[in-house]
């Protein structure tokens, strides 16, 4: 568990506690909710900005609002795996910047983090950007790490065959 500080907290809040964000808590994501993953690394790119000088209110912004895309993507094995990663990789960030742009005013860096964040598929144009884009990438790694570790322990199979 990480401690949310009360800055992060004060610019976090109208939008974690907004009734259209609260879905996200019921879709997994990685190894837990998409809910968990954004606020994850929102924190985290979050204390980066911060660290370095940057604007990290947009940062908080961004990366919470950058999987608002309220669906749960399926992944099954099959020959399309890939191509329907690669569809979802391109359009889940217009979808969440679709989404977040009807509850909240957006900047034009917020703008860039949700739609750039999944690089190469979309382009960071600030240093804000690229940070959440690749806090997302590392977190996302110990989360899928996480998940098939469960699963080999079960013994279950990583996708559903069906």
């Amino acid at each position: 568990m990480i401690y949310l500080d009360n800055r992060f907290m004060e610019v976090a809040l109208p939008i974690i506690e907004h009734q259209e964000y609260q879905p996200m808590k019921s879709i997994k994501h990685h190894d837990e909710s998409v809910f968990d993953h954004s606020i994850k690394v929102a924190f985290y790119a979050y204390q980066i900005a911060y660290k370095y000088g940057l604007d990290w209110e947009s940062t908080i912004r961004g990366a919470l609002l950058h999987d608002f895309f309220l669906y749960k993507f399926k992944k099954t094995f099959s020959f399309r795996i890939i191509t329907d990663s690669i569809k979802h990789a391109i359009s889940h960030p217009i979808i969440a910047f679709e989404n977040a742009s009807k509850y909240f005013n957006l900047n034009q860096k917020e703008e860039n983090i949700i739609k750039g964040h999944m690089f190469p598929f979309g382009f960071p144009k600030s240093k804000e950007a690229w940070i959440v884009s690749l806090v997302d990438k590392y977190i996302a790694v110990f989360e899928y790490s996480s998940n098939f570790k469960k699963m080999a322990l079960r013994k279950e199979p990583v996708y559903n065959t069906k």
